[in-house]
């Protein structure tokens, strides 16, 4: 295919018209085809989390070492997030994506964040005992409605191929993650802190009598969405990690 072949595709792709068709389900690269057909989930929860510290490990260890970290890392994500019923979708350096749907999907995945922290605790008693060195990471959890899409070089090589997902819980979502690090991981938008309200799962502190809850709120100026009151935590699972 030549540059002027290539670059008519790219006019197309600009100046086509596209329709949407709705789901409440959370796509995967099989189930969409190339074409100007958009994919609406009309309502989902993403979960965006970034791992921090990777690079000095590269650069002070071993590139083995710096595998392991990342196929640890990912382990962890894929685990925490599925098993509480969420869908993991994208993996790209240090950073990966996962959504939730559901009647307790916001819950779900401050559960699933808060289970990632503890893993990563883990993690770093290790790391710490074999290189001296420890992770970070930091969670964005957003909501809303995200448009789903399949790029990338048509043909049977799926390698060429993923899904894009674009909206703005999806902006939220990474520029909260941002933020977050610790010992204050993870960060939830004020329509998440609203929706873990109306669902009744306020993250209330069982062994403090006066019932206060593990968010701290904060106002920050964001891209996505202004100067708004967002809302983090350092507080983690306590999980049995040993058999």
């Amino acid at each position: 295919m030549s540059h002027a072949t290539n670059m008519d595709n790219i006019r197309s792709m600009l100046n086509d018209s596209y329709t949407k068709e709705d789901t409440s389900t959370i796509p995967k690269r099989t189930d969409l085809t190339f074409g100007n057909t958009l994919k609406k989930i009309k309502h989902t929860v993403v979960f965006y989390v970034d791992m921090r510290g990777s690079r000095k490990i590269i650069q002070d260890s071993t590139s083995f070492m710096s595998v392991k970290v990342h196929r640890s890392f990912l382990q962890a994500i894929t685990y925490c997030v599925e098993n509480r019923g969420g869908h993991f979708r994208s993996f790209n350096g240090d950073g990966a994506l996962a959504f939730f749907v559901g009647d307790n999907d916001s819950t779900d995945a401050v559960k699933a964040a808060l289970d990632l922290k503890s893993y990563v605790m883990e993690m770093n008693t290790i790391l710490e005992d074999k290189i001296s060195k420890k992770v970070d990471f930091g969670v964005g959890i957003g909501q809303g409605a995200i448009y789903v899409a399949k790029s990338g070089k048509k043909g049977d090589d799926s390698t060429k191929q993923d899904l894009v997902w674009v909206g703005l819980p999806v902006y939220v979502s990474v520029e909260l993650s941002d933020y977050a690090r610790s010992s204050n991981n993870i960060w939830i938008s004020p329509a998440v802190k609203s929706s873990l309200d109306k669902q009744g799962d306020k993250f209330v502190l069982t062994d403090d009598k006066d019932g206060s809850s593990i968010w701290t709120r904060e106002t920050k100026n964001l891209k996505s969405l202004g100067e708004t009151s967002v809302y983090k935590t350092s507080y983690y699972s306590t999980l049995k990690l040993s058999q």
